[in-house]
């Protein structure tokens, strides 16, 4: 069979002869020779490039992190990044009110509730009419002691006496006296007197050292002449009432300050004190009341209570 152009078609060559040149160029590059083998790409290229890769990701992943790290705000002033505005204000030393108060709940808008006030005492009124005795003692007492049976007390210097009180001491007999003028007015006194403790049969006899402590105290601020001094309902500070012994007897004292700052007289408190002693002749009774604005006349007064004796 022929080819329509008259040739014979060329048929492969199998029996040795080196492939064309042009042909093995083509296929494995220009200058290799048919006989050399093709070149292995080296793995270095692609192993650093994978390294550098991976160390972006990673300086990228703490730049991040820091990034967060620093503008995150923190309750620490001394620590960095942030802006101004974004750190907590800086706890200041609370001042010495609040301190105070720290610990209790004061509503907003309202003072703190202050230390409650001096306690004070409210002696009611007497329940029978206070008997006064006649005076039976004759002229002035003098010297350096005032006595009632049994029960003695001793004079501060500056105390003498200059009017005769014995009648003014209810529910005794037997009453010496001693006296002081105040230092506000020469007009007023400070009065200290003893007398034998006695009740009538109409109001019961005789009630006990407390009772007739008290009984003291009361008919003294109730007196009709004394309201406009004490008032109708007079409040008694530092009140004590308590049982003690003098020389080894039994008895009562009962005591308070008087607030009488409105009434002016002059000073703003009377300081009075009675005392009850079991005396071995029958009960005795000491009664002192003194200007509370006088320190030298408070501690005339303790001086005439701690000088009792029996005796």
């Amino acid at each position: 069979m022929t080819h329509p152009s008259g040739n014979q078609p060329a048929l492969p060559n199998f029996h040795g002869g080196a492939p064309q040149a042009s042909s093995l160029a083509g296929s494995y590059g220009a200058g290799r020779t048919g006989d050399e083998p093709p070149r292995r790409r080296s793995p270095w290229p692609l192993v650093l490039g994978g390294c550098c890769a991976i160390a972006l990701a990673l300086l990228l992943v703490v730049g991040i992190v820091l990034a967060l790290t620093m503008l995150r705000p923190t309750d620490d002033p001394s620590a960095g990044g942030g802006s101004p505005t974004s750190q907590e204000p800086v706890a200041e030393e609370p001042p010495a009110d609040e301190e105070r108060t720290r610990g209790e709940y004061v509503p907003e808008g309202e003072e703190p509730t202050e230390e409650p006030s001096e306690q004070v005492t409210h002696l009611p009124a007497p329940t029978e009419q206070c008997e006064y005795h006649e005076d039976d003692q004759d002229g002035l007492a003098n010297g350096p002691t005032r006595t009632s049976g049994d029960l003695t007390f001793t004079v501060p210097e500056g105390w003498g006496s200059s009017v005769d009180w014995d009648a003014t001491m209810p529910y005794a007999t037997d009453v010496e006296s001693a006296d002081r003028p105040t230092s506000h007015d020469e007009h007023y006194y400070s009065v200290a007197m003893v007398g034998q403790a006695t009740w009538s049969d109409v109001q019961g006899g005789y009630p006990g050292a407390e009772a007739a402590a008290t009984a003291y105290l009361q008919c003294h601020l109730f007196r009709p002449e004394a309201v406009d001094t004490y008032g109708e309902d007079p409040e008694l500070s530092a009140f004590v009432s308590e049982a003690l012994e003098v020389g080894g007897h039994p008895g009562w004292i009962a005591r308070g300050t008087v607030d009488v700052s409105e009434a002016g007289v002059g000073w703003d408190s009377v300081e009075i004190v009675a005392v009850v002693v079991e005396t071995p002749s029958g009960p005795a009774a000491f009664k002192v009341s003194a200007s509370g604005d006088d320190p030298q006349l408070m501690e005339d007064v303790q001086s005439m209570v701690d000088s009792l004796t029996v005796g």
